[in-house]
């Protein structure tokens, strides 16, 4: 088997360990993007990937955004 399709198979079967659904990834993603947009004009929506690691998750998230809002602090 090809190195790249080992890889490949790696990631599938992780994915599949995390139990997380395509509506689950759908959901957070959602959330952030909710959060995001209170503090950044967003381009687009975020990224996420899952990760296992050393018996717990890496969390990547990658996301752009146009503009900073201006917002006050909580007073």
């Amino acid at each position: 088997m090809k190195r790249d399709n080992v890889i490949r198979l790696k990631r599938v079967i992780d994915t599949d360990r995390l139990s997380l659904t395509a509506e689950s990834m759908e959901l957070i993603v959602n959330d952030l993007s909710v959060a995001l947009s209170d503090y950044f004009v967003l381009s687009e929506a975020p990224v996420i990937k899952v990760s296992p690691k050393d018996g717990k998750y890496e969390i990547d998230i990658r996301v752009s955004a146009e503009a900073l809002k201006t917002f006050l602090p909580v007073p």
